[in-house]
């Protein structure tokens, strides 16, 4: 069963049954300096694994200021 990952709304399936954080970034084209990984809804670091029936989410992280 493959690793299902939440991303802009849409649901995502990874082949792997378990996957590095920031490999699943990369695999989406994503920088871990702009993008966030939240894991059973606690951020996850770059190095955690991710398994298949893990709750997956990525966000890109919003900065601003004046």
């Amino acid at each position: 069963m493959p690793l299902k990952v939440i991303y802009r709304g849409k649901e995502i399936e990874i082949p792997e049954k378990e996957i590095k954080a920031v490999e699943l970034l990369s695999r989406l084209g994503l920088s871990p300096l702009s993008s966030l990984v939240i894991k059973n809804g606690e951020v996850v670091s770059e190095e955690d694994i991710l398994k298949e029936g893990d709750e997956v989410r990525v966000i890109n992280a919003i900065s601003g200021g004046t």
